[in-house]
């Protein structure tokens, strides 16, 4: 079967900053109710997804294109084009592009 993307811009995405788009691949419905979303992220420069948790859920960030910091329970880190991030049921985390091109993310959110 072949999906159609839903493209969704946001501005301060989980109370961060700046602008970037949602590229929803398949949502909980196209995916039999298995996981909540396969999605795209593109923040761009200056932008972040502010700190959130995830309750009943884990996410898998793989970073394809660009390079910024990676918050995992106030823990901040440098991620980049080729690098993953994980998220924990209960896990606090956010992510911020600090370099000057668009960053782009993979991410999957898998129920627990």
């Amino acid at each position: 079967m072949i999906y159609t993307e839903k493209i969704i811009p946001f501005e301060n995405r989980m109370g961060g900053k700046g602008t970037g788009e949602l590229h929803i691949a398949m949502d909980k419905e196209a995916l039999g109710g298995r996981a909540e979303a396969f999605i795209s992220v593109v923040l761009h420069p200056g932008s972040s997804i502010g700190n959130h948790q995830h309750v009943g859920n884990m996410e898998i960030y793989y970073v394809l294109k660009g390079e910024g910091i990676f918050t995992l329970n106030g823990e901040s880190q440098p991620i980049h084009a080729g690098q993953t991030g994980s998220m924990q049921p209960g896990d606090w985390h956010g992510i911020e592009n600090t370099g000057k091109e668009d960053m782009l993310i993979t991410a999957v959110i898998l129920y627990e």
